[in-house]
């Protein structure tokens, strides 16, 4: 390393960078990056460090011209790429290079390691001879034996292709390379071995690094210069020594303290109010039970058994939308994937974990909890433990005189109760945020809503039920009340006994109760990604899980038909899904094959095709709650994958 001596020559000038998504409803938008300017100087390594969805990968990919950002500019090599023609864009950004986080993903998978190093030569217009020659070279300066050139990255180990990864970032000789998180997916021994690489190719080649990462071990033992980011800006920039062992801000002394002691896996700077939203909920979607109450749900005794066949072609397809072309590993960055699985025939053909998940991991469902109940109350109804055409309040007396005394169990689950009530998540003063309070999903100062029976108790009616859909998700919170009280045993014993282990679930799940221990039924679910696609074949089965009907099949085939045409739909859901509705807690897509899905917010998705007969379960953790461009985003995801 240099020692924090920075050599004078700037390599790449980044200005008043700012990059700006939009948000729903809202003029002022995310800012994920806020008017960062600093200078990266040739041969050093700039470090730049910061919790999960601080802003430091979005900053990287708006430097390298890999986004474009809201405001400011990047000068490489005293060039900008802006305003330029694509013959000298191509010959500027010659001079960088780039190395990612999963190093199978970054490699496609069709290609042959020799391929997939030459192909930045050929697209510069090198001849077959000296990419040869090139390719051959970059092999040895890695490590790698050039009789490995004609496998293909499935066949190769994780730490072979993050070195094939960084000969192709080195194919083009580069001044500069980003590295992305290079080590995080890799085994703590070949995380050495690729650290001690890095080093060596940046000493012989006289590179100069632009590293990202969240592992303080990676960034003192690389990094010349250190900047710690927060929410967009950066709080501290120095020399590594400088900010390692004598940091200035409060939040670069928690973030070591938290790292190098105590309780590695706990967030810093939580805040109950702001849990959910970016970058907060990377850790709070797989943690919530060590911040709110909750209740398990226990697994089967006799799983339902996936077999594994990896489909090695899926992350080679082509997805376009939104004036976009993505790969599918770029698709799934680009919407901040948690997690995914496919399921197609009863066996697991992709299967993907970000963020520090794995496949015993569990995630917050959000309202696919509500397709999740519209199961159960299937179950409940065809048992006769409940009339779905009776009021709601006949079974909850005490809700006489709110909007559920007329209102039915069946109008609850297709969302077609007439109810005032605003499901903005991001207006404090919303009927939703009231029902967060309720839960103890925010803080609660106001003495009112001290739980959700009270809650419910103050809702009232806002037309006649059953004419149009209207999604409130106070009316699945009502209805998880409701079944308890009718069997008197809780939610999540209910749960347990009637779907998670008659389906074959192989793991515990858990839901989240108020503070008199009533479930949040509207969104308080967290499983596994591999459980919640067992919930999803429930669907393509007809029902039926390890031989036995576990809900109704004419529940099922009346889901997949979805609203009755005379029910008026949102105009939303038509722009999104024309002719599509909401039936038994499924959105529907009236599309040609047929595709149900459940949804929450963020990003949580479990997807039923019944024609290819495959589920896709999909968590994330997108910085905000709804946006129109995700959701078109993740239609196309699904569309592609099942139509391989």
């Amino acid at each position: 390393m240099l020692g924090g001596e920075i050599v004078s020559e700037v390599v790449m000038k980044i200005s008043n960078l700012t990059k700006v998504f939009p948000l729903r409803d809202s003029k002022k938008g995310f800012t994920a990056v806020d008017a960062i300017s600093i200078d990266l100087h040739k041969g050093e390594v700039l470090g730049v460090v910061g919790e999960s969805g601080s802003g430091k990968s979005t900053l990287a990919r708006c430097a390298f011209g890999i986004t474009e950002p809201t405001e400011g500019s990047t000068t490489i090599l005293g060039e900008s790429l802006i305003g330029k023609s694509r013959k000298s864009t191509r010959a500027l950004r010659a001079n960088l290079g780039f190395v990612f986080q999963d190093p199978a993903g970054s490699i496609n998978p069709r290609m042959s390691v020799h391929n997939a190093i030459a192909e930045p030569l050929m697209l510069a217009g090198m001849d077959s001879a000296s990419i040869d020659k090139r390719v051959n070279f970059l092999m040895d300066r890695v490590g790698l034996a050039t009789s490995q050139l004609s496998r293909k990255s499935h066949e190769l180990s994780g730490g072979q292709c993050q070195r094939v990864a960084i000969a192709r970032a080195l194919a083009t000789n580069p001044k500069i390379v980003l590295l992305d998180e290079p080590t995080s997916s890799l085994d703590l021994s070949v995380q050495a071995q690729i650290l001690n690489l890095l080093e060596e190719l940046r000493r012989d080649f006289d590179l100069t690094y632009f590293l990202i990462s969240h592992n303080l071990d990676v960034v003192s033992h690389l990094s010349d210069r250190v900047a710690v980011m927060k929410d967009g800006v950066f709080v501290e920039v120095g020399t590594t020594r400088q900010v390692i062992d004598l940091p200035k801000h409060p939040f670069t002394r928690e973030l070591i303290r938290v790292y190098s002691g105590g309780h590695a896996d706990a967030p810093i700077h939580f805040d109950l109010d702001t849990w959910q939203d970016g970058p907060m909920n990377r850790w709070a979607f797989q943690n919530v039970s060590t911040f709110l109450p909750t209740q398990v749900i226990h697994p089967s005794a006799k799983p339902l058994t996936l077999d594994v066949a990896i489909d090695t072609q899926l992350e080679a397809i082509s997805i376009d939308v939104a004036g976009s072309r993505f790969l599918l590993p770029e698709l799934l960055a680009d919407l901040d994937t948690d997690a995914m699985v496919v399921v197609r025939n009863n066996t697991i053909v992709y299967e993907k974990y970000s963020n520090e998940m794995t496949a015993d991991s569990v995630h917050l469902l959000q309202s696919i909890s509500k397709s999740i109940l519209g199961a159960l109350f299937a179950i409940m109804a065809d048992k006769g433990v409940v009339d779905i055409n009776k009021a709601i309040a006949f079974y909850l007396p005490e809700l006489n005189g709110s909007v559920y005394e007329k209102a039915t169990i069946a109008q609850a689950l297709d969302m077609t109760v007439a109810i005032n009530f605003s499901e903005d998540y991001l207006d404090p003063q919303s009927e939703m945020t009231r029902l967060d309070r309720a839960a103890g999903w925010r803080t609660n100062t106001t003495g009112q809503d001290l739980g959700l029976r009270s809650f419910l108790k103050t809702l009232t009616a806002s037309g006649e039920h059953g004419k149009a859909y209207q999604y409130c998700s106070a009316n699945t919170d009502v209805l998880a009340w409701l079944i308890s009280e009718v069997t008197q045993r809780s939610y999540q014993d209910l749960l347990t006994q009637y779907l998670w282990q008659p389906m074959g679930a192989h793991d515990d799940a858990t839901v989240i109760v108020d503070g008199e221990g009533l479930s949040v039924g509207n969104g308080g679910i967290s499983c596994t990604t591999r459980d919640l696609a067992r919930f999803g074949l429930l669907m393509v089965n007809g029902g039926r899980a390890n031989g036995h009907q576990v809900v109704p099949g004419a529940w099922v085939e009346a889901t997949f038909d979805g609203a009755s045409a005379d029910v008026e739909s949102a105009d939303y859901l038509q722009a999104l899904h024309p002719g599509g509705s909401y039936k038994n807690r499924w959105w529907i897509t009236a599309g040609s094959s047929r595709e149900i899905f459940g949804v929450g917010i963020y990003g949580q998705y479990v997807w039923v095709d019944p024609t290819s007969k495959t589920v896709i379960a999909k968590f994330s953790s997108l910085p905000i709650p709804v946006d129109g461009l995700h959701s078109r985003k993740h239609m196309a995801l699904f569309r592609a994958i099942c139509a391989q």
